[in-house]
């Protein structure tokens, strides 16, 4: 610019300034192309924005400015000293201020930041201030920055390099990067630089494409757990009862299993209040059955008071995989149709998305039950206990021993597991409770209650079952009801697993039939070795018994004289065998036996005497006068009498009195006795049934 005025000869005046004089060019007299040049630019800067025009203050490091800071103070130092001293000293007062400064006594701690310095150096700092307008951030020290973010590494190392790094089977750093000096080598690419400077530049590229990192190498669920964007639930919304959420939990530790008599590692499944964290209702799977999520939910709705408006569920293959096999998706599983009868909105968590339902973390609290347990098998391979490993014989008898072939039964899991929930239901949290217990924010929005009986159908677990003799066999107990006499079909059964006092027993059309109770068992010798109520439940138990046959000879009876014997004379007089006038006539029942007398009484004793004198008489038979007889039938059936109990024997003289056999005067006479016998008492209304009984019976055969 100046060559170019000197050239065209600008008018100008010389202007006196400190150091000398400059020239100063007159506007109005400067040629028109410098003047519209001049006019433009200011119209230019007139358009810009005041804060674009404003100063730029550099940015620098955060490792940068304490140095920077410390060299601001030491020249501010600095340039008071200076203009503290008269004119003339200011020489003085700069040498004094760097032989102070520079023995560390007066400024220790800049001396200890910046060090020795010398005054032409604080000189250098002040021209560089005051040129950048007072920003003293100036004085970083920039050395080496200017590189920073920058390699010596080529974009071709570099992508050889991130497809060694980004292979899924996730290889080491280091494996990484021989593998890339190999294709390096391999295609005659340069590579003079260090393995630290590649690895380098892979953790710097890593740490800013974390995202691409993880996947490729952990895959999409640990991009979900680590990189995703979450969504934060605000619990302030909802009230307690308004969501529960529900998921399933292999038990580390082992069960014996009431089924097939084996330990094993089960299923839990839970449902978890969202609001106050509070576990309300579970269940134990012993077997894959998704009628336990059913009976959890059941439990859940009992001990919450009211109905939850909303119920989470994973519909992840890999729950349904891991707790239910066959179950292609609770969409077709009927939980829907079941859900909705209640009122209940089922919402059916993201698979693979464990933050969406908040009783994940809860299982990682429940782990410190499941190291208690004598039975753990560990949360995970790295985590089992040494018993379980390789070449741990010690470990392995000293369990064994203390086990003693001992496990925990489903009882005992139960137990163990709700002493363990009412204890966390009473620990502090943090998060949305802010320090309240999950049983306070529990309690207080508790509903006030339901019926259990509306929720039976619903909620129980279910079972087909076969009806015998003793009604319902089920884990190993037999249950029995009225309502089941008779009948040989299948039925459904719906229990629930920790209340087996009884089960409700349906028809497979769904009509309710009973609820069954345990049979009692009996004392095998109540009547010589029990307790009275042994005693009393034997007498029940034949009562009931008695009361059955009964029931059975009647109808029996009632079919005989109404149907059976009706048909067969009408078929014998159509066959001609007999005539309507002259047909055999039917033979009347017998009796009942009249009331016996004193006088009978006292005959009857009288004779049974005599007999048991008769019988007590021995007569020595010499060797030689025995002669061997031949046993005939009535010495046969005496015998067989004899051998008999009384009941038995009783049952058996009624038999042959019906059949029309002459019956010896022995018997007669004992029957007679036993007629007077408590014991002939107590089942008199059964011998009076099979006295008719066998009387129907042997007159029928007779006709035919």
């Amino acid at each position: 610019m100046q060559l170019k005025a000197d050239r065209e000869q600008w008018p100008y005046t010389w202007e006196k300034v400190q150091g000398g004089g400059r020239k100063r060019y007159l506007a109005h007299l400067l040629p028109k192309y410098v003047r519209q040049a001049i006019l433009k630019k200011e119209e230019i800067d007139s358009l810009v924005p005041a804060n674009q025009r404003q100063r730029i203050v550099k940015t620098i490091m955060p490792d940068q400015q304490p140095k920077a800071m410390a060299k601001a103070d030491l020249l501010r130092l600095y340039m008071q000293a200076k203009a503290a001293a008269p004119w003339g000293k200011k020489t003085e007062a700069r040498d004094e201020f760097m032989v102070a400064y520079n023995s560390g006594i007066a400024y220790p701690q800049l001396f200890e930041t910046l060090g020795e310095q010398n005054y032409k150096t604080l000189e250098g700092w002040e021209r560089k201030v005051k040129k950048a307008g007072g920003d003293t951030m100036v004085l970083a020290d920039n050395r080496g920055y200017h590189k920073r973010g920058k390699s010596a590494l080529t974009p071709t190392q570099t992508d050889i390099l991130l497809r060694c790094a980004l292979h899924p089977n996730r290889p080491r750093v280091s494996e990484a990067i021989r593998m890339a000096h190999a294709i390096m080598n391999t295609k005659g690419i340069e590579n003079g630089s260090s393995d630290a400077t590649y690895r380098r530049w892979l953790n710097e590229w890593a740490s800013r494409n974390h995202h691409i990192w993880t996947f490729h190498r952990e895959g999409a669920k640990a991009w979900n757990d680590k990189c995703a964007y979450y969504i934060e639930r605000d619990y302030s919304l909802i009230n307690v009862g308004d969501i529960l959420v529900a998921d399933g939990h292999v038990l580390n530790f082992e069960i014996l299993n009431p089924w097939s008599g084996r330990p094993k590692r089960m299923s839990l499944i839970l449902f978890l209040d969202m609001k106050s964290g509070m576990p309300m209702g579970w269940e134990i799977m012993p077997t894959e059955n998704t009628q336990t999520i059913a009976s959890a939910l059941r439990r859940s709705i009992i001990r919450l008071g009211m109905v939850p408006k909303v119920v989470y569920l994973d519909n992840g293959r890999a729950f349904r995989a891991k707790h239910f096999q066959g179950c292609q998706s609770f969409d077709e599983a009927g939980f829907a149709g079941l859900y909705e009868r209640l009122g209940i909105k089922t919402i059916f968590a993201w698979p693979y998305h464990g933050q969406s339902k908040t009783v994940e973390r809860f299982f990682g609290s429940f782990a410190e039950l499941e190291r208690w347990c004598p039975t753990y098998s560990g949360t995970s391979i790295e985590r089992k206990p040494p018993r379980m490993m390789r070449g741990e014989r010690l470990h392995r008898k000293v369990h064994e021993n203390a086990m003693a072939g001992r496990f925990l039964t489903l009882e005992q899991a139960h137990r163990a597991i709700a002493a363990w929930f009412d204890e966390y239901a009473s620990r502090r949290q943090r998060g949305h409770l802010d320090g309240a217990t999950p049983m306070e924010v529990f309690l207080e929005g508790r509903g006030p209650g339901v019926d259990k009986a509306e929720l039976t159908y619903l909620m129980m677990s279910l079972e087909v079952k076969h009806i015998h003799r003793n009604g319902i066999s089920f884990q190993k107990q037999n249950y029995y009801h009225p309502a089941l006499y008779g009948r040989r079909h299948p039925v459904v059964v719906r229990y629930d697993q920790q209340d087996l006092s009884s089960i409700f027993v349906y028809d497979q059309d769904g009509s309710y039939l009973c609820e069954a109770a345990p049979v009692e068992k009996i004392h095998p010798a109540a009547n010589l070795l029990g307790r009275d109520e042994d005693k009393e439940k034997l007498v029940r138990n034949i009562e009931h018994k008695k009361q059955l046959e009964k029931e059975a000879s009647a109808m029996a009876r009632n079919l005989l004289e109404t149907e059976i014997l009706p048909q067969h004379e009408k078929q014998m007089i159509d066959l001609g065998v007999v005539d309507e006038a002259g047909g055999p006539p039917i033979k009347q029942l017998p009796e009942k036996p009249k009331q016996i007398t004193k006088a009978d009484e006292e005959q009857i004793m009288a004779e049974v005497a005599e007999l048991e004198a008769a019988s007590a008489e021995v007569v020595p038979i010499a060797e030689d006068d025995y002669q061997p007889t031949v046993v005939d039938e009535a010495s046969m059936m005496r015998q067989q009498l004899e051998s008999l109990g009384d009941v038995d024997r009783y049952d058996m003289l009624i038999e042959m009195e019906a059949q029309g056999q002459l019956i010896p005067k022995q018997w007669q006479a004992w029957m007679r006795y036993f007629e007077l016998s408590p014991e002939y008492e107590r089942h008199k209304e059964y011998f009076e049934e099979a006295r008719a009984k066998a009387a129907m019976m042997y007159q029928a055969a007779e006709e035919m």
